[in-house]
């Protein structure tokens, strides 16, 4: 049995549907990119409100990652 097929386009699609990471480089689809930029937003953290912003995308991230892991890839890599 194969595994369902998950794109880079699907991704995007997915994680611009996120209010958690409306701050952050959606598109094009580059996991890399996108985690740099979270871990990059708490490291500059200032206030508790900041903080929580980014825990959220954190937390929506490693969902994220979860989908690639159950999914097959396809995509440009």
């Amino acid at each position: 049995m194969s595994k369902p097929v998950l794109t880079d386009a699907d991704l995007t699609v997915i994680a611009e549907g996120t209010p958690a990471l409306d701050p952050f480089p959606t598109r094009p689809w580059d996991r890399e990119r996108l985690w740099a930029a979270v871990l990059d937003a708490q490291m500059s953290a200032k206030t508790r409100a900041d903080r929580e912003t980014v825990a959220e995308a954190r937390g929506a991230l490693q969902v994220l990652d979860a989908l690639e892991r159950h999914f097959e890839r396809k995509g440009e890599r």
